[in-house]
């Protein structure tokens, strides 16, 4: 992550080198790097930089203070407990309740219906949805259940019409 950064931070100083504007070097950053391509105002600051004579590619030293929390015990909480809020994390590991949820940003975790789950499937998670779509495929052939679903506008509603007999 951090090699890419410099290597964009190389490519603008070459587009500044070259004597284009900031708009213009960010849309031919873009064209090539694509959802990777560094944002307008991140292109507009390296050129500021680079106007006051500072060919310096590292990051500066930052002022706000090093985070004390191994991202492992974080991630371990998680894979321990999917269910664990980010208060209980606050709680047991005694940090601020942004660090909490960044650190667990970090590692790809978004929360879906009060359990963190990774925001990529892995592969164990791609095996279970391909077994649970052949499970219901072959439920499907024993007991057509699907030609009773109406589909639209992206809602799944279940059509059952049940026959009532008079008594």
């Amino acid at each position: 992550m951090e090699n890419e950064k410099v290597h964009l931070r190389h490519v603008m100083l070459y587009e500044f080198r070259k004597g284009v504007s900031v708009g213009t070097a960010q849309t031919n950053i873009q064209s090539v790097y694509l959802d990777r391509a560094p944002a307008l105002r991140t292109v507009k600051k390296w050129f500021g930089r680079f106007r006051n004579s500072d060919f310096n590619l590292e990051d500066q030293l930052c002022s706000g203070r090093p985070s004390g929390i191994d991202d492992d015990i974080v991630c371990a909480l998680v894979e321990e407990n999917s269910r664990i809020t980010t208060e209980e994390i606050v709680e047991r590991l005694k940090i601020d309740n942004s660090t909490a949820f960044r650190h667990l940003k970090k590692f790809g975790y978004v929360s879906k219906l009060d359990t963190w789950v990774p925001h990529l499937l892995t592969e164990r998670n791609k095996l279970n949805r391909m077994n649970v779509a052949i499970s219901l495929l072959a439920r499907n052939k024993k007991e057509p259940f699907l030609d009773r679903m109406i589909t639209g506008d992206e809602k799944w509603i279940l059509y059952n019409n049940v026959q009532r007999k008079r008594t």
